[in-house]
């Protein structure tokens, strides 16, 4: 069986256009801390009075977890329970795990780091219009970015903050060419929009268990390129 997508952000189609002047590019950010945890809060407004699929993810709750070479991605929804865990070894990435943990029948699909990145191909070549319009996110300044994937026509409406050092570009491939940390994000389509917006931001210690992936109960398989 073909791995299944990562469902961090449902595909609607975008059809809104982007306002202001763009903003000149910055690269002065803190210091990464050795431990970050991020908290978005997923909301999805309709105009259809038919629930898609897509607002079953109304609601729902997307963590982020980093403590030194560990990291953790957890998508927690009425349509789904999903876990990404992220190695590095000598600071660079060395497997990915993708955990369905909902469901009659739990699966484990283990990733080297030349396969993620195959995976995360398309959004090779997405490119980036900043803003100076801003908005507060989880008590920061965030700018504004205008995210383009070539070839499906999607755009992302993104809000990151210049004052919290981007994550590392395997973690969040859609906004790994944006100077901050991205806080929240958006699409829009004529059904209705869905966003990710953060409720916390947080450098307190926290056990590093979360980071463990499970050993036992799942069916493990191994991951195949979709074509």
């Amino acid at each position: 069986m073909r791995i299944k997508k990562i469902i961090l952000l449902i595909g609607l189609y975008c059809s809104s256009s982007a306002q202001g002047q763009p903003a000149t590019v910055t690269t002065n950010s803190p210091a990464r801390l050795n431990n970050l945890t991020v908290v978005y809060d997923i909301n999805v407004n309709s105009n259809k009075s038919n629930i898609g699929i897509e607002e079953t993810y109304n609601g729902g709750i997307k963590t982020v977890m980093i403590r030194h070479e560990k990291a953790r991605i957890r998508l927690v929804s009425l349509m789904r329970i999903q876990s990404t865990y992220f190695a590095k070894q000598d600071s660079n990435l060395a497997k990915v795990s993708i955990i369905k943990e909902s469901g009659k029948k739990k699966y484990k699909y283990r990733l080297s780091a030349v396969d993620w990145k195959n995976y995360n191909t398309r959004y090779d070549s997405i490119s980036y219009t900043l803003f100076d319009d801003s908005i507060t996110v989880a008590g920061y300044n965030c700018k504004k970015a205008l995210i383009s994937i070539p070839g499906s026509g999607k755009e992302v409406t993104a809000y990151y903050s210049t004052s919290l050092k981007p994550l590392d570009k395997y973690l969040e491939p859609l906004f790994a060419g944006l100077p901050g940390m991205v806080l929240k994000y958006e699409q829009e389509d004529p059904k209705g929009t869905i966003s990710f917006t953060a409720n916390k931001v947080s450098f307190d210690e926290f056990d590093e268990k979360l980071l463990q992936e499970p050993s036992k109960g799942y069916i493990l398989r191994n991951y195949t390129p979709v074509e």
